[in-house]
């Protein structure tokens, strides 16, 4: 019952409790999808599958199976390998990236949600058509398509296959396969709802994993002021801060409290993956609680991924720093290395975690990848039937047809992630870092298309397709350069920060922001100005709809203060995180609390202006029987 795997110098036992636990939520899982994918197959009343029901889930799910699929479908294999092994390499600065990620749901189901659905869209490129041009709508469609294949596919497919390599000893070209397959399968078969609701068990499974190996983690390294102890012992300590000096190599400030959200905007705010568990809430409300808890759940994956990274190459530098007395297995991991960092996690649980917690941490892992490549082929199969075949190829093309081609496209997408794994496995800045780079510089110029048309009316097409056009083209070269640069940006001089080539992905990712907003503003005030009808497609066009609670903006004032807490609590090179983080709470507050107030004021003169019309139109509706010609339409148009 007990085997023994031997793999990059990993000596890994699987005993009974791990079989055990494996077996046991596999098994669940499995017996789980194929429950939901027969479920959300059934036929409606007329004997037919619709093909709303598969893509969106007939817009029937729950504030809560939409917060969590949102969080399970961001969070896969490629974040416990990934941005742990980034932690293990860089420190603490990478869960920046989550915690902004929180601020920018916040904005996604409060801000952009009424939107969404008021246009009763099914896919994000059709906004772009209705605000811009049809060309900006194929345009986006292709590049979400190659996007998802470039940045979260293979990440997740690389990030498992090095799982199963270090613990398993299995080839990425025997795990692989099966778990495409398993993962294809139900997606196809059962569509969004099956996705969904599977996510929503698999998120919990992960998460529990998650917190379990964390605690059991820090219990070995004598808790979080023991982690920050043994790094400042090792001359470690600028890794255990957050706010960086603007020239900091990976994580300097400038791009992490900018540049990043801003080219991070893309994907929580307006990408399919995502905006599609929006579309599928029963309304607005759902979808603004869903937000809510989804933004929440973003404070655990620096907890579990980012600390446990931390703590293995504490482990690694106390072994190193006592020449083998502690920790004397850890010595060879090499953990300093942005090559070896990724494979963190994998140490961690082989090397430290008892039996039975190793089963459990490789299933949360697996169906953390599950869950983030189910939610990726079922968005790419809706925007390929919508945007492409139903809008080009057959418009009108019945129920079947679509959900055949939904499937079909499905394996297709499955096999093509197989494609990126050779350069993916190249990259010498580490597997998270190299999916950020490669979104980094697709992401910026859709963003600022986005927000000049959402709050600037004048925008046009010709505007929106220039301004990504450069963009791409932009970004394009400089991935290649930096890709092809390679050891040459390793020493990190001032001229190798400041150069192009070179420069950090965020700050770059910001001045295509802004190259991009340059252009499409100047392209737009050259041109004629749109002449479609923008009502509901811009900021101040919303449709309008049902107001927050005082419970949910309750709520979102404090999420917004404790991720900003989060972020500036472990302080800077020069301020604690004891000074820093009570600061940005407050001024957090004190925006918030402002805002708030200007919207209570606003809202107070529409209704007293709305309840002077209705006291004019009552005084005049008694000319109605004076005076015959006073029509109805009089009546609506007051």
């Amino acid at each position: 019952l007990k085997t023994t795997k031997r793999c990059a110098m990993v000596h890994f036992s699987l005993g009974v409790g791990d079989v055990v636990v494996m077996v046991l939520l596999f098994g669940l899982t499995i017996a789980k999808s194929i429950w939901v994918s027969w479920h959300a197959n059934r036929a409606d009343k007329d004997g037919v599958v619709q093909s709303d029901s598969f893509f969106l889930a007939g817009r029937s799910m729950p504030w809560w199976a939409v917060g969590l699929s949102i969080f399970a479908s961001n969070i896969g294999t490629e974040h416990f390998v990934g941005q742990a092994g980034a932690a293990a390499e860089g420190g603490v600065s990478v869960a920046m990236y989550e915690w902004s990620a929180g601020l920018l749901i916040f904005f996604l189901g409060f801000g952009l949600a009424p939107m969404y659905l008021g246009l009763d869209l099914t896919t994000t490129p059709q906004w772009f058509e209705r605000r811009f041009n049809t060309e900006c709508r194929i345009l986006l469609a292709a590049v979400s398509i190659v996007a998802y294949v470039v940045t979260k596919i293979a990440a997740s497919l690389f990030a498992g296959a090095l799982l199963f390599d270090v613990m398993l000893g299995i080839s990425m070209w025997t795990s692989v396969p099966v778990i495409l397959m398993i993962t294809a399968l139900y997606a196809a078969s059962g569509g969004l709802k099956a996705v969904m609701y599977t996510d929503v068990g698999q998120a919990s499974i992960f998460i529990l994993g998650g917190v379990v190996g964390t605690i059991f983690a820090f219990s070995q390294i004598g808790g979080l002021f023991g982690l920050l102890e043994t790094f400042e012992k090792n001359e470690l300590g600028s890794l255990t801060k957050t706010i960086r000096s603007p020239a900091d190599a990976q994580y300097p400030w400038t791009g992490m409290l900018v540049g990043q959200p801003l080219c991070s905007f893309w994907y929580w705010c307006v990408d399919q993956t995502m905006v599609q568990r929006v579309l599928s809430a029963k309304g607005v409300p759902h979808a603004r609680k869903g937000c809510l808890l989804a933004g929440y759940l973003k404070i655990l994956p620096p907890i579990l991924m980012v600390f446990p990274g931390m703590i293995a190459r504490a482990f690694y530098e106390e072994c190193q720093r006592t020449d083998g007395d502690l920790y004397g297995n850890w010595c060879h991991t090499k953990l300093d290395d942005g090559n070896e960092s990724s494979k963190a996690y994998p140490y961690l649980i082989a090397k430290t975690f008892p039996d039975g917690l190793r089963g459990l941490l490789v299933v949360s892992m697996v169906l953390a990848m599950m869950s983030s490549l189910d939610s990726v082929f079922n968005c790419v199969s809706t925007i390929f039937t919508h945007d492409i075949f139903l809008r080009f190829l057959q418009p009108g093309a019945s129920a079947r047809r679509q959900i055949c081609v939904g499937r079909l496209v499905t394996c297709v997408t499955a096999c093509c992630g197989l494609a990126w794994l050779p350069f993916i496995a190249a990259s010498a800045k580490g597997l998270y870092l190299t999916t950020q780079n490669a979104q980094t510089h697709m992401s910026p110029c859709l963003v600022a298309v986005f927000l000049v048309g959402l709050f600037w009316p004048r925008a046009n097409g010709k505007g929106a397709l220039a301004g990504m056009l450069v963009g791409f083209a932009t970004g394009l070269t400089r991935f290649i350069l930096n890709f092809m640069a390679g050891d040459q940006c390793e020493p990190w001089s001032a001229l190798h920060a400041r150069s192009i080539t070179c420069m950090n992905f965020n700050h770059m990712g910001l001045l295509l922001f802004v190259l991009t907003a340059l252009v499409t503003v100047l392209v737009s005030l050259l041109t004629k100005a749109p002449e479609a009808n923008l009502d509901g497609t811009t900021w101040w066009s919303r449709p309008s709809s049902q107001g927050a609670s005082r419970c949910e903006v309750i709520l979102g004032g404090a999420l917004l203060t404790v991720l900003f807490g989060l972020i500036l609590s472990f302080g800077s090179e020069t301020l604690s995180g004891a000074v820093l983080a009570p600061l940005g709470m407050s001024v957090v507050i004190a925006v918030f609390s402002s805002v708030l107030s200007l919207r209570l004021c606003y809202d107070t003169a529409r209704r007293k202006a709305s309840e002077s019309a209705f006291t004019g139109l009552q005084g005049e509706l008694p000319a109605q029987e004076a005076n015959p010609s006073w029509s109805k339409d009089k009546v609506g148009q007051a």
